[in-house]
């Protein structure tokens, strides 16, 4: 027997849209476009593959849990670039962990939060979701309440009418900015509101800032957790955000990234890590170091994304009276009448594979935010993206006459 309460994971998008269309036939016309996985196609920088090369021998050496000297001050200089009123606000010691990307640690995180309430407790997660908030909040032993994500607020779940009945049972709260699939980022008093909860009512606020370096480079950077968490003034209590290599730096495959907030969190986590989670080996650490301390890559990434967007704009303006371009992130989360028709449509008539939004979200007193949506990744050259938006230029076409 196996604990039953993680068969709901067998019930993901990439499941879902993989039976949505697998006795459907693409059309061989077209050859075959997927931009169903946020992937970055971008490479990584070259120096990456000489610093591996040139610690080959670590392989053997056994990594720790904590961040190797080169990284950890990499780390500290990064957050000192991105988010300068937080420079004195964490230490390395303290405050910082490497972890192998974000998916394991939001899963973990949920262990840390369990048994922190006697009773039901309850896991806040927003809605659409990124499967590892669910897989942890699974683990924290919570039901989970649902935030749904709306245009009405940008994307951004409202937090200030949850009841005090949820917020008092609550043992952790997932929210993520820029969000992963609107591209959507929250205001600096928003993040200060969402702290204020997590130590008010004694929960776990967990920030899911993957996607804080993919911005558009004409508009002001996403402000992060820690920038809201040194204007109160009153250090990292209850907070713990995720930031990752995956997007910044184009390397998903690596798994490399970091954890920073609460102490007594950070030193939780590392206890579990140590007896039975992954420590991020030794070489890795040191690419995530060059990684994290070169700006150059990264900027270029993000002309890369504001070149796609200005391709999208270019074909999609005409149909949509209030197209505006995301914040941030590298996904245009596209309204359509139905997704899931549109996605198999799509796919069958023009060779494209998308996500339809609703297979991201989840039906909460029968309403679904992601429906009547489709994400669809644009991570890929110009070229590549300007075929796209040419065949979705004329589904469009179809859906109006």
């Amino acid at each position: 027997m196996v604990n039953p309460d993680y068969n709901i994971l067998k019930d993901w998008m990439f499941g879902k849209l993989t039976s949505l269309l697998e006795s459907i036939s693409s059309n061989p016309e077209y050859p075959i476009l997927k931009m169903s996985l946020g992937e970055p196609t971008l490479n990584i920088p070259n120096f990456a593959k000489n610093i591996l090369e040139d610690n080959f021998n670590d392989w053997g050496k056994y990594p720790p849990s904590i961040a190797i000297p080169s990284l950890g001050n990499s780390i500290i200089r990064y957050i000192e670039r991105r988010y300068p009123s937080a420079k004195n606000l964490l230490t390395l010691d303290n405050n910082i962990l490497p972890v192998p990307g974000t998916r394991e640690p939001l899963h973990l995180v949920g262990l840390l939060a369990k048994n922190l309430k006697a009773g039901k407790t309850t896991a806040l997660v927003t809605n659409p979701f990124y499967h590892a908030w669910r897989a942890g909040s699974i683990s924290s032993g919570s039901d989970i309440y649902w935030l749904n994500a709306l245009p009405d607020n940008n994307y951004i779940p409202n937090i200030s009418n949850i009841s005090e009945k949820i917020l008092n049972s609550s043992v952790i709260m997932y929210i993520c900015s820029p969000s992963n699939p609107h591209g959507s980022v929250a205001s600096l008093d928003y993040l200060k509101e969402a702290i204020l909860l997590a130590r008010k009512y004694n929960f776990i606020l967990a920030v899911d800032e993957c996607y804080c370096d993919i911005f558009r480079m004409n508009r002001p950077k996403p402000p992060g957790a820690l920038e809201a968490a040194a204007s109160l003034g009153k250090g990292l209590d209850k907070l713990i955000i995720f930031n990752s290599l995956s997007k910044r730096s184009n390397a998903s495959g690596m798994r490399a990234g970091f954890i920073a907030g609460d102490k007594n969190v950070i030193e939780s986590y590392k206890l579990l890590v140590s007896n039975g989670a992954s420590p991020v080996p030794i070489p890795i650490q040191k690419v995530a170091a060059s990684l994290y301390a070169d700006d150059e890559h990264h900027t270029k990434a993000c002309i890369h994304y504001d070149k796609n967007f200005s391709i999208v704009e270019k074909y999609l303006k005409p149909f949509y009276k209030d197209f505006i371009l995301p914040d941030a992130g590298f996904f245009l989360w596209l309204k359509v009448k139905d997704d899931q028709q549109a996605a198999k449509i799509l796919w069958n008539k023009f060779s494209l594979r998308v996500m339809p939004g609703s297979f991201m979200g989840i039906d909460v007193n029968g309403f679904n935010p992601g429906k009547g949506f489709l994400r669809i990744s644009l991570v890929d050259k110009e070229d590549v993206i300007e075929e796209a938006m040419k065949r979705i230029q004329l589904f469009l076409q179809s859906e109006i006459s």
